[in-house]
């Protein structure tokens, strides 16, 4: 029990939110430093950060409330595994992939930091509820390859570098939404002598197909799902403690008042007192 209050504790947070910021600013001083001593130094700092996360975890698996619910928890496990990576020999070649994984230390943040974990939790909720605004997308790229390959992928056009193929053609279309020189396109092609009425057409359609469809469906479906994660969390704030640890304490205290109330002396009986006889 004082486990259990001590990794819900703010105190015990805020310690592990600095342990945390320290090991992320060591890491990026490392990018810096070629000086072999401060190298090591560096080193030992961030392995006792890295015991520090292992004794953690284990401070809040031994408060959990139970096993099930501390591995349902997907940020559990990627504590775990980002723990664990740190404890595996830098040796056949994995070396600089460790070396890579400690950036992802960092993200620890967003697991003490509740509004980051709010803001991750309504990202990974879109993901999964726009798969069919990804169908959509998939299907309106895979159209406009094609027809950008057919219109400006001849040999003889001076636009056939950008639909050579269709996986080209797409790139390209990526790059018009994302708003990335498109306009150079066209007047490349004026220079040319080429015609511009298609073109033009073509990418004012994809703009305004992709820029104020497909993106506007994707921040709408973000808002949403901003709105329901934000209701879950309060109910789950509001929703009474139902628990068996605290099943079990309630059982505890209510067995508890019966008893004391089943050994209190029983109180004496109340006798009326005489009426006064009329005079």
């Amino acid at each position: 029990m004082g486990i259990r209050k001590l990794v819900e504790s703010a105190i015990f947070n805020n310690v592990i939110v600095g342990v945390i910021l320290i090991n992320a600013v060591l890491i990026g001083l490392s990018t810096y430093l070629t000086d072999e001593a401060t190298l090591r130094t560096i080193a030992r700092i961030e392995s006792i950060c890295v015991v520090i996360y292992f004794v953690e975890i284990v401070l809040r698996f031994i408060g959990r409330e139970s096993t099930s619910a501390f591995f349902r928890d997907g940020w559990n496990i990627f504590d775990i595994l980002i723990v664990a990576a740190a404890f595996v020999p830098a040796a056949n070649g994995v070396g600089p992939v460790l070396r890579i994984l400690r950036v992802f230390r960092v993200l620890r943040l967003v697991k003490t930091i509740p509004e980051l974990r709010l803001i991750v939790s309504v990202l990974l909720r879109s993901v999964v509820s726009m798969k069919y605004v990804a169908l959509l997308a998939t299907i309106l790229f895979y159209v406009y390859a094609v027809i950008g390959v057919k219109l400006f992928g001849g040999s003889d056009h001076p636009m056939r570098p950008y639909f050579s193929s269709i996986h080209e053609a797409c790139f390209t279309l990526f790059r018009i939404l994302t708003g990335d020189d498109w306009t150079q396109m066209r007047y490349e092609l004026a220079q040319a002598g080429h015609p511009l009425g298609a073109f033009t057409a073509y990418q004012v359609s994809w703009i305004v197909v992709a820029t104020f469809l497909l993106v506007n469906l994707i921040v709408g479906a973000v808002i949403n799902n901003y709105q329901k994660v934000q209701d879950i969390e309060e109910h789950r704030a509001l929703a009474p403690d139902t628990s068996d640890r605290r099943v079990r304490e309630l059982v505890r205290e209510l067995d508890a008042i019966l008893n004391s109330r089943a050994n209190a002396p029983a109180a004496p009986a109340c006798n009326p007192s005489p009426a006064t006889p009329n005079t």
